[in-house]
C-alpha cells in the first residue's frame, strides 16, 4: 500500500492519534495543524481527512476542498452534510471503532475503481 492520507486538524493529540491508527494500517501519513500549506501537501496525498473545525475557522467550504482534487473525509460535530459517493464522507465525532480507516477504504477503492474503468 503506497496511498498517502493528509490529516488536517488543530489538536496535537487528535492529528497524533490519527497519524498512528493510519500508519498502522499501512498509510504514508502527513499531518498539519492548519490550512496554511495545504495546497502544497495536497498535491501529494491520496486523501485528505479534515477536521471540521478548521473549515469553520479558516472560512473554507468542503466545495472548495473538493475542487481541489481527490477524495475528501469531514471528522464533523453533527453529520448535518451530506456525503458525495465517491469524493466525500462525513464522519461525526466522537470516532467510534473503524469509522475513519474504513471510510479511507472506501474512498480510495471507489477512487481506485473509477480510474480503472
Amino acid at each position: 500500500m503506497n496511498e498517502t492520507i493528509l490529516v488536517v486538524a488543530p489538536d496535537s493529540a487528535f492529528r497524533l492519534s490519527l497519524r498512528f491508527m493510519l500508519e498502522s494500517e499501512g498509510y504514508g501519513v502527513e499531518v498539519l495543524a492548519g490550512m496554511t500549506d495545504f495546497r502544497l501537501y495536497r498535491n501529494r496525498a491520496d486523501c485528505v481527512i479534515v477536521d471540521h473545525e478548521i473549515l469553520e475557522t479558516a472560512r473554507i467550504p468542503v466545495k472548495r476542498l473538493l475542487d481541489e482534487g481527490g477524495p475528501v473525509i469531514v471528522l464533523a460535530e453533527t453529520s448535518a452534510a451530506t456525503s458525495e459517493p465517491g469524493r466525500l464522507l462525513i464522519i461525526e465525532k466522537p470516532l467510534l471503532g473503524g469509522a475513519v480507516i474504513s471510510a479511507v477504504r472506501a474512498l480510495l477503492d471507489e477512487t481506485t475503481s473509477g480510474a480503472a474503468t
